[in-house]
């Protein structure tokens, strides 16, 4: 059109466009141009689909793109945008999928009650148990295994306590069973109504009082351990431990030393004197065992549920940073049963007391 323009307003020189020379200056004639064919845009490329390790959600196009949008999809092949669809995502491969790190659910333990509290509490009282740092041996060079004492037993009782332990207080008793030649002993301490410490012990009597046979500690879910007193063999072994000790005359454990050292003062209370010491070996169920040495250091009054009590006090100090304290007031009116009894650790604090209640006898 333009071209047409030009030659009939007579602006265009044919010369300058590529005109034959022997045209120049003839009159113009008029040619009749074909319209051109319609120019069909080409196929896109295909474009090719990258693998991705799982397909993302598109973006959200802004206003402005959002309206160039649809022109560029005209010109896309369906082919295309088929192939570069994401497909849905079958079962295996869900199945596949690396799980994501989901934080764990709280532990109940995390929300523990006050009957879990203080039996990990007991627990940690507890001293190192087989795996740890080699034993003293019971006796040092020189010394003499302790004496053997006379004694007279209380007969039997269930004591009723009140328990704390750190910040709890719960309730416990100790049954307490004998005959002529042999006896039965159980502590088991309670947090509201939930066992949190149990002690068993049973034997012989002897000459030289309580001779135990077995002890068992289970404390909170743990499994019970034992020591095992073979008076046969003349050695105490341990269900825990390949560890042995000799076992020497009037030898008690963790539970039955309370009822011994009762026996002990009331048939000899010339010991309860200033500087007096009475000493016997204890074993515990973990693989341990020492000569304890208890020292008189006075009278006191305990206050009970039952009222006041003129008591005699006994210590045992720690000999060492794992090593349990002792204290231990015996009620002189009951067969000097024990009206109060408190465990300290290495650092002198109180974990595990005992403080009367009343007293039941058995008939």
């Amino acid at each position: 059109v333009v071209l047409v323009h030009g030659l009939l307003l007579g602006e265009i020189d044919l010369r300058r466009v590529g005109a034959a020379p022997g045209r120049v200056g003839m009159p113009m004639s008029v040619r009749t141009i074909a319209a051109a064919a319609p120019v069909v845009a080409a196929p896109a490329e295909p474009v090719p689909v990258l693998d991705a390790p799982a397909p993302t959600p598109p973006s959200t196009p802004s206003p402005a793109r959002r309206q160039r949008e649809p022109a560029r999809a005209v010109a896309v092949d369906p082919p295309v945008l088929a192939a570069s669809a994401p497909e849905p995502a079958s079962t295996a491969g869900v199945a596949a999928a690396e799980p994501r790190d989901v934080p764990p659910p709280r532990e109940k333990a995390q929300e523990a009650d006050a009957p879990a509290q203080a039996a990990a509490a007991l627990a940690d009282a507890e001293p190192p148990s087989a795996a740890g740092a080699a034993l003293p041996s019971l006796l040092g060079a020189g010394e003499q295994p302790p004496p053997v004492y006379r004694t007279r037993l209380p007969p039997p009782a269930t004591l009723h306590y009140q328990v704390r332990t750190g910040f709890f207080r719960g309730t416990g008793e100790i049954r307490w069973r004998r005959n002529a030649e042999a006896y039965s002993l159980e502590l088991e301490a309670r947090v509201a109504g939930v066992p949190v410490l149990r002690m068993a012990s049973d034997g012989a009597i002897d000459a030289a009082g309580l001779a135990p046979r077995r002890f068992v500690d289970q404390r909170a879910r743990r499994a019970g351990q034992a020591a095992n007193f073979q008076r046969d063999a003349g050695k105490v072994t341990f269900s825990g431990r390949a560890v042995e000790f000799p076992l020497y005359a009037g030898s008690q454990d963790q539970l039955s030393w309370m009822i011994q050292l009762a026996g002990i003062v009331s048939a000899e209370p010339g010991l309860l004197v200033d500087g007096a010491r009475i000493t016997m070996v204890v074993v515990g169920a973990r693989g341990e065992a020492r000569v304890w040495t208890l020292r008189f250091v006075g009278q006191e009054t305990v206050e009970t549920r039952a009222g006041q009590v003129s008591a005699v006090k006994l210590v045992r100090d720690g000999v060492g940073p794992y090593d349990r304290g002792y204290e231990i007031w015996l009620d002189p009116a009951h067969d000097f049963l024990p009206a109060h009894m408190t465990q300290r650790n290495g650092a002198g604090e109180s974990v595990f007391d005992l403080l009367l209640d009343r007293i039941e006898p058995v008939p």
